[in-house]
Order: structure tokens, then sequence, then C-alpha cells
């Protein structure tokens, strides 16, 4: 079974320029570690890497943080 997901986001709605400030902040504001695709030599800034370890609590939990913040940051940010 797969245990990560390298999600894209789109760039009209989410208009991220550096995917590790992106990152960061998420880390600061909803304390939840992502790895952006960069750090995988991906070459745009739209994705990044989720993993599936944690126990499913914490990762529904994760998840409804993450959604909080692409929210807030395509309100901030995007089209």
């Amino acid at each position: 079974p797969y245990t990560t997901l390298f999600r894209s986001l789109d760039p009209k709605l989410y208009p991220i320029k550096n995917d590790q400030d992106f990152i960061a902040e998420l880390l600061q504001k909803e304390r939840v570690l992502l790895v952006q695709g960069t750090g995988f030599n991906w070459p745009h800034p739209d994705r990044f890497r989720l993993v599936f370890l944690p126990h499913e609590d914490d990762l529904r939990e994760a998840i409804a943080r993450i959604a909080r913040f692409l929210e807030t940051y395509r309100n901030r940010h995007g089209a």
C-alpha cells in the first residue's frame, strides 16, 4: 500500500512563489509539517508531500488543519 501522497495545488487558487515559505507558514500556523515539492527536485512550487504513517485520528486532524490553512491562504492570495 502507498503511504505517501504528492499533491499539487492549482496555481490560480494558490499562487505560491516560494514553497519553502508556504510550508514554513503552514507549520507555524497549524503545527503540521509537510515537505515541499522542490525538496524532491520538482521544478514548480505547486506540490507538497504528505505521509500517511500517523494514526488515522491524527491524520484526520492534520488534514483538517491543512484544509483550514489552505482556505485562509486562498482568501489572502488566490484569485
